[in-house]
This record gives C-alpha cells, structure tokens and sequence, in this order.
C-alpha cells in the first residue's frame, strides 16, 4: 500500500470516475486503473464496482476511507503538537511595566523569582497603563507586573500579588525650600497623568485622598496626559506629584521626596487562560515568595 495507491483511490472515491480522476491527479487513466488494482489485490478485496462507465464505492472502500479521513486529522492534530512544541522551545517570557519605573527593582524582583529558573529567558518593555493592558489583553504580553492600585476590574485579568513598595510626593526643593511634612503642600495640586481618568486615575485619586488624609488635607487634582508634562509642572513648582519608591523620578536630584508613609502593593496582573508555560513558573515562584514575605 504506497501513498500514489491511496491518492489514486481518494481521487476516485471523490469523483466516481478513474477520467476525471487521472486529471485531477494530472496522470493518465491507465496508471489510476493500474493503481487501484494493486491496492485492491493487496487488500484482497473490491474498492469500486464498476458498471459500464458508472462506478459505486463498495462498503471496503468507505471503511477505508473513513480510515484515510481519520489518519489524517491525527496527523494534523501531530504537526499542530509539532509546531506548539517548536515555537515553545526557548520562548521568552514577555512582561510589561510601568513606563516610569526604575528598571532595577522590577529586574531585581524577577531574578529573585527565577533563582531556581535559569532555563527561563524573560523581557521587559515599558508602556503608559492602558497600554500595558491593551497588550496583555492581545497576547503581546504574558504578564505585566503594576502596583495595587493600578488593577483592572473584576471581569479583566486576574492578579497575584509578589512585592510592596512605599510611595510618596514628589515636589521641586528649588521651587519650596525647607519643606519638612506633606502637610506643608497641601494648596498645591497633584499633577495626575493617566489616558482612563473613569476608571483608572479614579483609583489612583482614591489611593493619594487615603494617604494625604493620614496629614490632615484632601488633595486636589489637576490631569495631565502627559508624563514629561507633569514632571516639568512640578520642577517648575506648579504641583506635586505621587510616586512610588519604584518609580525612578524619585531618584533625579531636581527633585525632592516626601514618604506618605503607606506600603502599595505590587501585583503580576495575567490572563489565566493565556499562561505560558514560563508565565505559571513565575506566578508559582511569586506565591511562594509573598508567603514568605508574609
């Protein structure tokens, strides 16, 4: 049984004609006729009964057909596993963060998880929040790590919580000199920057009212689109800024820091149905690692 025997019987079986099928095959007829009568012969049994020039498939010739149909979508669903398993080989773990973001400590995080990992390859590429989870959302990501605040709604992606970090007020030193308390800025606005104020930045308020509350003011707000933009506000003394330890503003000289004394949490934010193989070797790793912390 060769292969050229079982292209010549699917072309017959699917046009009840050795001519018609010597022409889909781009062969003669005779090679079809031939063809079939090895097959046959080797199976010891009748594929076809032929009537004249009308030709009807015999009950052997459509249980081995059914066979054929069946062997090849295994063979599909084989290349498919083939594929998966070759495309997986040395995948990357792609991860987005914050585009403010100090590189060190999300970097400092990651090797901490995957000390016992080395097999693990990962990557990081920095975007503005509503991108980080457009992206997670179209598989440009696997995970994104962000702080608490920074969460998506309860019929968005699932979190995880891994790490803490404090957070704070960024202000100008030049622009107010001697400032000791947050208290001591309170006229002046926090400088919020986010493209989903319903949502989103609504969160992020919520978080800044609940840390400023802790000095005794409620803060106002002024948004902006724009990062850079807000920076130069507050280096200008037109603002305040709310930044997280992790955040690498907080490090730049122009700049001073006020702690608002409170920890955010810090999430690796993933679909559960689109986890990577390496994706659940990091959330693993992350679990294990908050309990620890805990």
């Amino acid at each position: 049984m060769t292969r050229t025997q079982l292209n010549c019987f699917t072309a017959v079986l699917r046009t009840l004609s050795f001519t018609k099928a010597s022409n889909l095959l781009y062969t003669s007829q005779p090679a079809i006729s031939k063809n079939i009568s090895k097959l046959e012969e080797e199976l010891g049994c009748r594929l076809f009964e032929r009537s004249g020039s009308s030709l009807t498939v015999t009950e052997a010739g459509w249980l081995l057909n059914d066979f054929l149909e069946l062997s090849e979508r295994e063979f599909q669903r084989t290349l498919e596993e083939i594929h998966r398993v070759s495309s997986n080989a040395g995948r990357v773990l792609k991860i987005g963060c914050p585009e403010t973001w100090n590189p060190h400590y999300p970097m400092q995080l990651l090797r901490t998880l995957l000390a016992d990992h080395p097999e693990v390859q990962y990557s990081v590429e920095s975007y503005r929040l509503s991108e980080l989870l457009s992206r997670l959302s179209s598989g440009s990501f696997d995970v994104i790590i962000t702080h608490e605040f920074y969460a998506a709604s309860p019929l968005g992606p699932s979190t995880c919580p891994v790490a803490a970090t404090g957070c704070g007020m960024l202000y100008s030193p030049e622009q107010f000199p001697g400032v000791t308390s947050p208290a001591e800025l309170k006229d002046l606005p926090f400088l919020v920057y986010d493209d989903d104020v319903s949502k989103l930045s609504k969160r992020f308020s919520g978080v800044i009212r609940e840390c400023c509350a802790e000095f005794g003011f409620r803060p106002r707000f002024r948004s902006t689109n724009q990062a850079s933009a807000a920076l130069f506000d507050t280096s200008s003394g037109k603002g305040v800024m709310f930044f997280s330890d992790w955040d690498s503003p907080v490090t730049n000289p122009i700049y001073a820091y006020l702690s608002l004394n409170r920890q955010l949490p810090v999430n690796i934010i993933y679909y559960p149905d689109k986890l990577t193989a390496e994706a659940k070797i990091l959330l693993r790793e992350a679990k294990k690692y908050h309990q620890k912390a805990e």
